[in-house]
């Protein structure tokens, strides 16, 4: 059967096909759509799988890997920013091993396209002494997804499926399995206290010496039949490009439209590699390595005559493209002519859109509000990881590091400067995901300054999944808060900006009068979310009274709304089809009130 898939919907397929029963993991882009689309998939043919989102990439992990080791077929899926989180559990994982298979979906983003690093996951792999598979396609996602549950199951041992955004977000008629039944399989937990118990040093130290055997075991595997075959296909030309995943798709159209005389060998499996490929590399005169993002190919190949990133005839920094490889190959001897994929014109000379919150965006009002309340000059404001740091626009975040450092940078800003006011934004799913470990230490420190959790009862950024407390009511943050020892103030959001205003100038009083964390829970919503937004959207939507705008620049330098903009007359006006209704720049936003409802919808 053909389907046109994106390359998530085609892991998603390749888990289902490989009979895999247990998926759980957290929501993150390139990532998300694969466990999405597994939800889809069991609800309509009514399988006996279970699919949920977890709390973090850990818990997820640590969820999926128990059903591995009672002797399911299951999987963890995450971006590759929360396989750090997730390391610590894939660490002794690696050692364990498993019964069932047991597959690590993570989708990477070289060129930081919606991720704070572009890290490469095949380099955790590496750390792990774990199989890694770099599919190039959304076709090879669907089988090596298969592969990776079969090798993990054979060797007994996790597998990683790497992604990149440019598979997992890209199209193509897929090939799956027509006809397919799915089996269901019984749990058949074998207890074995000295496996999946095993204590430092004697026992740990025993698995070491496993780990080693299954990775010599793999390296042949990986050899006879996924390399040797394409290797018997290799013309024997005088230099060879070895490349891997979504850079083989540029490395082998590079060279077809300059015609190159070169052999392309792809490598499925990067690591653990074979021995006999190190010794292919000797037959040529240069070997060029294109690999996406770390040097992980070249490191284990290390020869005289390799070249790639680590010789500096690659790029090191951003996501891989056609421009980019016809320079490597200029480097490196391989070709001599012109750029024929030199643009018309630069990125710069295009006029770029700063990324923003949404029009109407409940996050907007309060980001405004406390800078009215707690100004820049006196405060810092450490946030998280999530659409609110879109807030940034407004000059009302100063760091961003990682999820759930808002509070523990919270925490260490009020001992560095205790002059001013801390006042930290996170967002509820991130609050669950990395929040709470340190808010209980600044609880059990003593420290002094403001959480506002920007509950909006959804993962908005990644697609709108949903949060912990959404989903079951018995999960509610106040009472998870205050649980931590926290003081807890709670703001039941209105389309009015005074009313926002004055909540927190009642915050601020208390917060003066307290000496521990003092969490603020903003209960909103989100634009995006249909079945929530058209109950709090009251359909007020605006325009300008140009007699009144004096264009002060207040609401598009500290409001920052996405349909106000300055228009000939150099008078600011609303757009329209932006506008969505929320009413609240005619709350008060505009210190000449120049903002009016408009008459026609």
């Amino acid at each position: 059967m053909k389907l046109t898939l994106m390359g998530n919907e085609a892991i998603a397929w390749g888990l289902i096909h490989s009979n895999t029963q247990m998926v759980s993991g957290y929501p993150g882009t390139p990532s998300s759509e694969i466990l999405t689309t597994v939800q889809k998939i069991k609800d309509s043919q009514n399988l006996p799988v279970y699919a949920q989102w977890a709390t973090n990439e850990k818990v997820g992990f640590e969820v999926a890997y128990a059903g591995a080791i009672a002797g399911v077929n299951a999987a963890a899926t995450m971006k590759q920013v929360g396989l750090n989180v997730a390391s610590d559990a894939l660490m002794s994982a690696s050692f364990i091993g498993n019964k069932g298979a047991f597959v690590l979906i993570v989708a990477d983003d070289p060129g930081f396209n919606s991720s704070q690093t572009e890290q490469d996951s095949r380099e955790f792999a590496r750390f792990a002494r774990i199989p890694v598979l770099d599919p190039a396609t959304p076709a090879e996602a669907y089988e090596f997804t298969k592969l990776a549950s079969e090798i993990s199951k054979k060797f007994e041992i996790p597998v990683m499926l790497r992604s990149v955004m440019r598979v997992s977000h890209s199209r193509e008629i897929v090939e799956i399995d027509d006809n397919f039944e799915f089996k269901e399989q019984k749990c058949n937990f074998q207890r074995d206290i000295p496996r999946w118990a095993a204590v430092p040093r004697e026992g740990r130290l025993k698995q070491a010496y496993e780990q080693l055997e299954r990775i010599e075991a793999i390296k042949k595997y990986n050899y006879e039949n996924l390399i040797k075959p394409k290797i018997d296909k290799l013309k024997g030309t005088k230099n060879l490009i070895i490349s891997s995943g979504a850079a083989y798709g540029y490395a082998k159209e590079v060279a077809d439209e300059l015609n190159l005389d070169v052999d392309i060998l792809k490598i499925d499996m990067p690591y653990p590699l074979p021995d006999e490929l190190k010794e292919l590399v000797k037959n040529y005169e240069k070997v060029l390595v294109v690999e996406e993002t770390y040097p992980v190919i070249e490191e284990e190949l290390r020869s005289e005559n390799i070249f790639g990133r680590m010789s500096g005839h690659m790029h090191l920094v951003d996501e891989m493209n056609k421009e980019r490889v016809l320079e490597a190959y200029k480097k490196i001897g391989f070709y001599e002519g012109e750029n024929i994929y030199k643009p018309y014109f630069k990125v710069e000379d295009v006029n770029q859109r700063k990324p923003n919150l949404c029009p109407g965006c409940p996050h907007r009002d309060v980001f405004f509000a406390i800078k009215k309340v707690f100004r820049p000059k006196k405060s810092i404001y450490p946030s998280d990881i999530g659409c609110y740091t879109l807030g940034i626009n407004l000059e009302a975040i100063d760091t961003v590091l990682c999820m759930g450092a808002s509070v523990s940078m919270a925490h260490g800003l009020s001992i560095a400067d205790k002059e001013k006011t801390v006042i930290a934004t996170i967002g509820d799913s991130t609050f669950f995901h990395g929040g709470i470990p340190p808010l209980i230490n600044a609880v059990y420190q003593k420290a002094k300054f403001i959480l506002v959790i920007l509950d909006n009862s959804t993962v908005a950024m990644t697609g709108r999944q949903t949060t912990p407390e959404r989903e079951n009511p018995q999960v509610d943050l106040k009472k998870v808060a205050e649980g931590c020892g926290a003081e807890v103030m709670e703001y039941f959001y209105k389309p009015d900006i005074n009313e926002t205003i004055e909540f927190f100038k009642k915050v601020k009083k208390r917060y003066e009068e307290i000496d521990k964390p003092l969490v603020v829970i903003s209960r909103q919503y989100c634009v995006l979310d249909k079945e929530r937004a058209k109950d709090f959207l009251p359909g007020i939507f605006a325009s300008v009274d140009e007699e009144k705008c004096v264009a002060c620049d207040v609401c598009t330098t500290q409001f920052v709304c996405p349909p106000m903009h300055y228009n000939e007359r150099g008078k600011i006006e609303i757009d329209p089809l932006l506008c969505i209704g929320c009413g609240v720049c005619i709350s008060g936003i505009c210190p000449t009130d120049a903002f009016i409802p408009r008459r026609e919808k």
